[in-house]
């Protein structure tokens, strides 16, 4: 029967008598087999293998935005594609990794309204998150200068709104709640409202029009107002001003004693790693002094009515700020005016040249001199932690939210508004 084999067996002996000649020649003993292609064959496989060597792979492009980061990504944020709308920090040219601080302040803001609430917004947008900073607050009564004192201390003049003849013949106070201010140098400045204040007291009955008033628990609240601002300012303060406009007022050592007692505990780390209650440095400063009261008799009877009134208390009142410790003035010194506690006294008007001709004190420097001095002090003060933990301004501000918030809800206070009334 006849075969028809394919055109490349074509003059060649067909594969089964091949299989049998070998076997005729070579026996029983097996040979190896190669399988080879036609030359076409051969060629194909080296162009799908060179093909091979190189693969092209296709890869659908994924949400980059949506997806979760890889820990490369995560390492290299500049990996990651922002988004048009993004918030990028402003950056000095040159230096791309230092970031700008925010814009000087132009004017001070709200921290507590007149209503007594914290007010979140304002000072928040100026805070930095950096742990180099001072908070320094100030109290006292109506019209003895504290929010010209703070304006000195920031050295703009009229930075806080000061008294003028028309708060003065209406009775008025200038600053309500609490006002604050960032200094480029990293100072917080918190300007209080006048302590056990008759304009206040007004301004809260004109509030309540309608209700029936009580005048008695009107000057009650008022008191527990005074107080709960005090002991906010000493919870969240590194330095209190305690601003007279002479020497000597009972309501102000009482005030001072009872928010101590009262203010709600705040730990912070001592030196020996243990936790103490916090207590800021308390400054009394005699604003608007004649010549006379820089007499050496009259700074050493001052010094010792304080040390005396505060030899039981927590707060620091010698810290070395003083206008006896003889940096200001050479003839008020520690041997001569005892040792010195935080007080500090600033003239009323500058020195004149017919000042010695008049026979008013020689020693008065001028307020600006003196201004310079205080200011000089109050920055090479060492401050305390305000907590056992290291605060930043923003972390700061949240504290004293929370202090806030704590202080008005104190069962402390409630206690003492309700033995007031009895």
């Amino acid at each position: 029967m006849s075969q028809d084999y394919p055109d490349d067996y074509k003059g060649k002996r067909s594969p089964v008598k091949k299989v049998k000649d070998d076997l005729k020649q070579f026996g029983s003993k097996r040979l190896p087999i190669v399988l080879a292609k036609h030359d076409g064959s051969i060629e194909r496989i080296q162009e799908s293998e060179k093909s091979h060597s190189q693969p092209t792979i296709l890869i659908k492009p994924r949400d980059t935005e949506n997806r979760p980061l890889s820990p490369t990504q995560k390492l290299n944020p500049q990996m990651i594609t922002k988004k048009e709308d993004s918030y990028t920090p402003v950056q000095k040219p040159g230096n791309e990794d230092q970031v700008l601080p925010p814009a000087e302040m132009k004017a001070p803001v709200k921290m507590i309204d007149d209503y007594m609430q914290f007010i979140n917004e304002g000072l928040s947008n100026s805070l930095l998150d950096q742990m180099d900073f001072l908070v320094i607050g100030c109290l006292g009564l109506q019209g003895v200068g504290k929010s010209t004192l703070m304006s000195d201390i920031a050295n703009k003049p009229n930075l806080f709104t000061t008294t003028s003849s028309e708060y003065l013949e209406t009775s008025q106070n200038c600053t309500s709640g609490i006002d604050a201010y960032i200094t480029k140098n990293r100072i917080i400045l918190l300007d209080c409202q006048p302590i056990l204040s008759s304009s206040v007291a007004y301004s809260a009955s004109q509030k309540r029009m309608g209700q029936s008033i009580d005048q008695s628990g009107l000057i009650i609240d008022n008191e527990i107002v005074s107080l709960q601002l005090t002991a906010f300012l000493m919870s969240v303060c590194h330095i209190v001003l305690v601003v007279q406009d002479w020497f000597f007022d009972s309501s102000i050592i009482k005030i001072l004693q009872t928010a101590e007692m009262l203010k709600p505990p705040m730990l912070t780390t001592h030196r020996n790693e243990e936790l103490v209650e916090y207590f800021p440095h308390i400054i009394f400063v005699q604003n608007k002094s004649f010549y006379s009261d820089f007499s050496i008799e009259n700074i050493k009877q001052i010094q010792h009515v304080y040390a005396q009134l505060f030899a039981r208390s927590r707060l620091l009142i010698q810290s070395g700020i003083s206008i006896a410790n003889g940096n200001v003035i050479s003839e008020l010194n520690p041997l001569n005016c005892g040792e010195p506690i935080n007080l500090f006294v600033l003239a009323n008007i500058e020195k004149d040249k017919n000042s010695e001709i008049n026979g008013l004190h020689k020693m008065q420097p001028g307020r600006s001199i003196l201004i310079q001095e205080f200011r000089k002090q109050l920055l090479s003060l060492p401050i305390s932690p305000l907590t056992h933990t290291q605060l930043t301004e923003r972390t700061w501000f949240h504290y004293c939210a929370k202090v806030w918030d704590s202080i008005k809800k104190s069962q402390f206070f409630n206690e003492y508004n309700r033995l007031q009334a009895l």
